[in-house]
Parts: C-alpha cells; sequence; structure tokens
C-alpha cells in the first residue's frame, strides 16, 4: 500500500506542479501550454492512480479487492483500456509538451532580450 501511495505521488506532482507554475512564465503561448497541457494531465493521472490505490492490481493485471467492493473492481477492469490509454498519454505527450513549452519560453526570453 506504501509503495502505491508514493509511486502515485511520484507519478502524479509533475503535473499538479505544472499547473501551479505556470503562472510563472512570462509568454502567453507556454504558459497555456502548461497550464492547459497540466490540467489534462492531472485528469489522466487521476484515471491511473485511483484504481491504483483503491484496488488490488494494476496497469497490467485486473483489479481485484476494491475499497468499493466488487462494483467498482468490475467498473475499474471495464475502464482498463482507458486507464491505459491515460497512463501512456501522460507520459508520451505530456513530457515532450512540457519540453517544447519550456524551448518555446526560454526562445522568446532570449530573443526579447536581445531586441
Amino acid at each position: 500500500m506504501i509503495n502505491d501511495l508514493l509511486m502515485s505521488f511520484f507519478f502524479g506532482m509533475p503535473a499538479i506542479v505544472a499547473v501551479l507554475t505556470a503562472r510563472n512564465l512570462k509568454n502567453p503561448m507556454p504558459r497555456a501550454i502548461i497550464f492547459w497541457g497540466g490540467l489534462i494531465a492531472v485528469v489522466c493521472v487521476a484515471m491511473v492512480v485511483v484504481p491504483m490505490v483503491a484496488c488490488d492490481g494494476h496497469l497490467m493485471k485486473p483489479y481485484k479487492s476494491c475499497i468499493g467492493g466488487d462494483g467498482i473492481a468490475s467498473l475499474f477492469n471495464r475502464m482498463a483500456p482507458a486507464i491505459l490509454g491515460a497512463a501512456k498519454l501522460y507520459i508520451l505527450v505530456g513530457i515532450p509538451l512540457a519540453v517544447l513549452a519550456y524551448v518555446i519560453e526560454l526562445v522568446q526570453n532570449r530573443s526579447a532580450r536581445t531586441a
């Protein structure tokens, strides 16, 4: 159980930090990318973390012994493709999008300083 809580913390914290720190960016396009991308990432992380913490099992094994009973376990098992898709979306799209936003911010700040 503690492993699931630690993993959910370290898996979800970058998305939360992105939303909270987006206002520190100076340029509007990177700020919007980080803020809205961070909000989508928070939803994706919630889709992955809630079943992981509430049930036994994980993305590659069926969920069982959920806190809410067998109904919740069957709901999470039916949602398993969407949960796996959310995890892939978070990792494969979220990280490159954040890097792109920070590169755009760096380039725009550098060009503003030289102009």
